[in-house]
């Protein structure tokens, strides 16, 4: 029986331990992620509902001593990592503390916290660091992976504003990574942060809110018939030189609250009077012939963080795939290649996709991105001017929905091939290492091999990016 095997590790917890022997609490446990689709093809050994870094640093003791499989997830529970067969999960659901140091501009962040957690505690004091863009998701999980948001134009990448960790090591030790402790162990955590150690607490500088957190921002739609028109416009507008980093304007396929497909580009603005930003969102609204449904208003930055929530509800069956693109804007075949391969995947999309969240997003990931010091960290998406990604959900536990849904999105992606840069691990999902390499370069590899063999000799943590044999 799974308690008799984890006797041991139930008395030793003082938080919550669930094993398959609960039935009622384990499917609940099991099914809390964000993606059915990764939750049912699963089967862990149980769940440790950690109260605090003890918890943690007791069960990676625990795992290492009877050499059984981890995985961690957060509250927000959206990483296909978060969970795997046969293994404990450390579930840091209880551990969300956000405390903001507003004198010297820092954020403390327990690592179950999720992207509404941080806004609501720093936008207290008009302070702001990047976060998903979904305010559910899970900060950690997009964290490790370097971090990409909203205004990551104007503010670079999660991994940029990162000043130390505190984790806990394969060996159960709680440890302190920063610059001035394992500078070579900081630098690759800033990119590749799931494969040395669990993390348990972030350590960020925060950046000023101008006007009061107050941005401007929602999105100007037009019918997807127009999307040749509006995109070449939009296109020709981010290309030109000397933008404001504040000015991020993406493009997203999507469908309307009616269920009609959209086109629609999303401002947000940051910064400039209202004057101004209203002045440039007249500008997109003339694309076209004029704007089917004009949204873009005045309105708080945590607001636009959760204006996407409910498209993308929990316990449903999602995939997404994406990659950072470039291409000269001087070149009319490559922008029209580019929109042509685009607007052909959109009307590929399988006919059962789900409505409410099924998108092609193309968000501008240059400025601050790709200003960023690169030798301080081993996130290496920084070469595009846009990540393109396509997302897909589907009704049905089906795999043949599930197939057709996954080829969507690569081959989404593959359309885009000539103009490829690089990729970003979030959302690339590497299952082999000719897709590791599309992530990091050569160089960047050997140094993070040699991190894993020095922190985790013998694979404690093996369901990240590492394990080209994940459920995914």
């Amino acid at each position: 029986m799974t308690d008799d095997l984890l006797s041991g590790l139930r008395d030793a917890l003082r938080g919550e331990l669930i094993t398959r022997d609960d039935e009622d609490a384990f499917v609940s446990a099991r099914f809390r992620g964000w993606n059915h689709d990764l939750s049912r093809r699963v089967y862990p050994l149980g769940f440790v509902i950690a109260s605090g870094v003890r918890d943690v640093a007791t069960t990676v003791k625990f795992c290492c001593e009877n050499s059984l499989n981890l995985t961690v997830r957060g509250k927000g529970a959206h990483s296909p990592y978060g969970m795997a067969d046969d293994a404990i999960v450390i579930d840091l659901m209880n551990m969300t503390t956000v405390r903001v140091d507003a004198d010297r501009k820092l954020a403390f962040i327990q690592a179950g916290a999720d992207g509404g957690d941080i806004d609501h505690e720093t936008a207290l004091h008009n302070l702001v660091c990047i976060t998903g863009s979904i305010s559910h998701t899970g900060f950690a999980g997009v964290a490790l992976g370097g971090g990409i948001g909203h205004l990551s134009r104007w503010l670079g990448t999660v991994v940029d504003s990162i000043v130390g960790y505190e984790m806990v090591t394969a060996t159960g030790d709680v440890v302190r990574v920063d610059v001035d402790n394992d500078p070579e162990l900081f630098w690759g955590m800033r990119g590749n942060g799931t494969s040395f150690g669990i993390v348990t607490e972030f350590i960020l500088k925060l950046h000023d809110m101008p006007n009061d957190g107050i941005i401007r921002s929602a999105p100007i739609l037009w019918t997807d018939d127009k999307a040749s028109e509006v995109m070449s416009s939009w296109m020709a507008r981010i290309a030109q030189p000397d933008r404001k980093e504040t000015e991020t304007l993406q493009f997203a396929f999507l469908h309307s609250p009616d269920g009609d497909p959209v086109c629609g580009v999303l401002p947000l603005i940051v910064g400039e009077t209202e004057q101004a930003a209203t002045s440039t969102c007249d500008e997109i609204a003339t694309y076209a012939g004029g704007a089917a449904v004009r949204q873009d208003m005045q309105l708080p930055y945590t607001a636009i963080q959760a204006a996407l929530d409910d498209c993308f509800p929990y316990d449903k069956n999602n995939w997404d795939k994406g990659v950072f693109i470039n291409w000269d804007p001087n070149n009319e075949a490559a922008v029209n290649e580019i929109i042509g391969a685009v607007i052909k995947a959109w009307g590929e999309k399988p006919n059962f996709a789900s409505k409410l969240s099924t998108f092609i997003l193309l968000m501008e990931v240059d400025g601050a991105v790709a200003k960023g010091d690169g030798a301080s960290t081993s996130f290496s998406a920084r070469g595009g001017r846009l990540w393109v990604s396509a997302l897909i959900g589907w009704p049905e536990d089906d795999d043949g929905q599930r197939a057709a849904s996954k080829k969507w999105c690569n081959d989404t992606i593959a359309a885009l091939h000539s103009f490829h840069v690089t990729t970003y691990l979030n959302n690339a999902l590497p299952e082999n290492a000719d897709e590791m390499r599309g992530v990091f370069p050569k160089e960047t590899i050997k140094r993070l091999e040699t991190l894993k063999a020095k922190h985790d000799p013998d694979g404690m943590f093996k369901a990240g990016a590492w394990n080209f044999e994940a459920n995914i």
